[in-house]
């Protein structure tokens, strides 16, 4: 007998799951994927609130005078389509909140699939007739860095879940159209066996990517990529698809002119030649005489007898080799955008009029695009703020019904809870990176490092930063510790929307306050929100807190009208942006000497509400620069406003940066 102990198996992760019941037992004839990381519970419905940031009604500027009137006709209507920002897993446990559960008809979702730093999002912005590669907020880069960090287990983490909540959002006669490549597509179609079921498998369709004109014949690693693939699902076997259809390349074809049976008067001659013995020609002489006109009766060419050509259709059944058309467009220089004509294709297939559509991975809005042109209702989100400018413009470009812009009133602080880490010790960790010692006996203070006279404050991670509660704080830093503190530095998620008047006019003639200055905190402090061993001095110079862009609005004018109405003009005298976000800072001078010479070339949409109430923001005229073009957006707006009420005038300008900075102005036409 062996004194030795009896050695534990070396168990691979997945075997040791399946040997301790980690895993469900398999079904019959159910394909299950087992990753280390596997997320074990299904995500389930979260009460978050949505908050409207914007209700557009699309009223593009033309250089023509619009009445502002004239686009209250287009009032939104009580159920809106809506483009939301935010994390998709918490976008679709709302929903689930809400009621959405079962509502939704199709959702066709195109996931990042790439594997490196080439994410779906652009990070090149145009200014002027330059470009420059931007830094991309680290909402977005940690989102997908993260995606894939550890591989294929890192991307099916993200996508398994979501997958699940997909599902239940989908109606029953519902289905799912899924747009992936090589990279992953394997992986996914087992994962979508699991959560749809492999007998709601309806297709894997194969579509073109970009036709490559490769002529240099050399030695590769690999072939061209030449397709992507759809992976399509159903819920039930309730869901009947519309065969879309294709152009039918067949070549023209002609048949004899001939016909058996003698009838009186149709064996006249033709062409030099008459029916054979016992036939007749197949129309009049009439009708025959016509068709020679039309083309569509010749000699033929070899016998020179009649011939006549068959109109047949010129379109059939598609089926799942979608190789006549291409995946991707480039209309918005948006890296994945996709063709509208496949999401036509999609679309009506799929669904009917009044059906909701949804697109979870928003990207450039194609889905949302399409769904409108075809009269489908339709829900879109995406992690980028970018992917949201872009979807905008484009919906008011094609006029668009309105829609609303929503977002999670508590997103950051659901990011910061799903990182596992707790209010305090986000503070502490904002702070040090910002090269602030934060103080034990005030929450949310540090003390700057390298300055001691100024103190810095983080705002909480659910709310606007206000003009009141600015004010406060500053009062506070003026009274602090006895000797009070030089300057205070507010670091905030956000800033109301007429921040800077509300925090000018409260600030005047106030004298004991502390001077103020803004900063954004950037998307980039996420990645660190789960480290809670920070040291501000390693890290202080690795984050860029962004100043709050500066705008300026002159003050309305008018021009004076017969009847109720008065001609209103506004104008934006100046944009700053004081920290560019840029990957190569040696370009920045550059930037700066064009800026001064024309700041316009910097916005990338602003709009105005001409009747703010001071809650939503009703959005009913809009100028957008051209991502074509180098030209830079009008700074005029201008508007038939009624006479007898005073209103307040907001203005929200988005940069290409994706900075945002809004103002209001008071009109009194009473």
């Amino acid at each position: 007998m062996s004194s030795e102990l009896p050695q534990t198996p070396e168990w691979q992760i997945q075997e040791e799951r399946l040997k301790y019941g980690a895993e469900k037992k398999k079904q019959r004839d159910t394909a299950r994927l087992i990753w280390a990381s596997k997320p074990r519970k299904e995500p389930s419905p979260k009460d978050l609130d949505f908050q409207t940031a914007e209700i557009v009604v699309p009223n593009k500027a033309t250089g023509d005078l619009r009445s502002f009137f004239e686009t209250e006709k287009k009032e939104i209507d009580a159920q809106p389509n809506r483009l939301i920002w935010g994390d998709n897993l918490l976008v679709m446990q709302a929903l689930l909140a809400q009621g959405y559960e079962g509502q939704i008809d199709l959702i066709y979702i195109d996931p990042p699939f790439n594997t490196g730093e080439n994410f779906n999002f652009p990070n090149e912005v145009t200014i002027g007739d330059k470009t420059f590669e931007k830094e991309m907020p680290m909402s977005e880069r940690l989102a997908y860095t993260d995606t894939w960090d550890r591989g294929i287990d890192s991307f099916l983490d993200m996508l398994y879940p979501r997958l699940q909540l997909m599902r239940r959002l989908l109606s029953s006669k519902g289905c799912i159209y899924l747009h992936c490549d090589a990279n992953a597509s394997h992986y996914i179609k087992i994962v979508m066996d699991e959560v749809f079921g492999m007998d709601n498998f309806r297709n894997e369709i194969v579509v073109r990517r970009i036709r490559k004109n490769v002529r240099e014949r050399t030695r590769v690693p690999r072939l061209n990529v030449g397709f992507d693939s759809i992976l399509f699902y159903s819920k039930s076997n309730e869901h009947l698809i519309e065969p879309p259809l294709k152009e039918d390349p067949r070549p023209e074809r002609w048949h004899s002119f001939d016909a058996a049976g003698i009838r009186t008067g149709m064996d006249y001659e033709l062409f030099g030649h008459k029916p054979k013995q016992g036939d007749h020609w197949r129309w009049s002489k009439d009708r025959a005489l016509k068709a020679i006109d039309e083309g569509t009766l010749r000699p033929n060419p070899n016998t020179g007898k009649p011939e006549y050509f068959i109109a047949e259709s010129t379109h059939v059944l598609r089926d799942n080799f979608w190789d006549d058309i291409t995946a991707y467009s480039f209309n918005y220089n948006y890296p994945t955008e996709k063709k509208e004509d496949m999401l036509q294709l999609i679309i009506e297939a799929s669904s009917s009029q009044k059906d909701i559509v949804a697109d979870f991975f928003c990207g450039s809005g194609t889905t949302a695009a399409v769904a409108e042109k075809l009269g489908r209702r339709w829900i879109t989100t995406d992690l980028s703020k970018t992917a949201i400018q872009v979807t905008r413009a484009r919906l008011v470009n094609q006029n668009a019904a309105p829609f609303v812009i929503q977002n999670l009133g508590n997103y950051q602080r659901q990011l910061i809870y799903m990182r596992d880490v707790k209010l305090r010790e986000m503070y502490s960790i904002i702070l040090k990176l910002y090269g602030a010692a934060p103080r034990e006996d005030m929450q949310g203070f540090g003390i700057k490092q390298d300055d001691r006279s100024t103190l810095v404050f983080v705002c909480e991670p659910d709310r606007p930063m206000t003009g009141r509660k600015a004010i406060d704080l500053a009062k506070q830093a003026y009274l602090a510790d006895g000797k009070g503190y030089r300057k205070i530095v507010i670091l905030a998620w956000d800033y109301e929307l007429d921040f800077d008047n509300d925090f000018g006019r409260l600030k005047a003639n106030r004298k004991e306050i502390s001077d103020c200055e803004f900063k954004v905190i950037p998307s980039d402090v996420l990645k660190y929100l789960r480290k809670t061993g920070v040291n501000g001095g390693s890290l202080s110079d690795r984050i860029t807190f962004y100043q709050k862009p500066y705008l300026r609005m002159g003050e309305p004018t008018l021009r004076q009208r017969d009847g109720d109405s008065v001609e209103v003009q506004i104008r934006m005298e100046q944009y700053v942006v004081l920290d560019i976000p840029l990957k190569d800072e040696s370009k920045r001078p550059e930037i700066e000497k064009m800026l001064s010479r024309n700041f316009a070339s910097l916005i990338d949409y602003w709009t105005v509400d001409w009747d703010y109430d001071g809650e939503v923001f009703r959005s009913t005229w809009q100028a957008m620069r051209d991502r074509k073009k180098a030209e830079p957006v009008p700074t005029v707006a201008d508007v038939n406003l009624k006479r007898g009420k005073k209103y307040t005038i907001a203005i929200r300008v988005v940069d290409v940066f994706g900075n945002d900075a809004s103002v209001t102005k008071e009109l009194d036409l009473r």
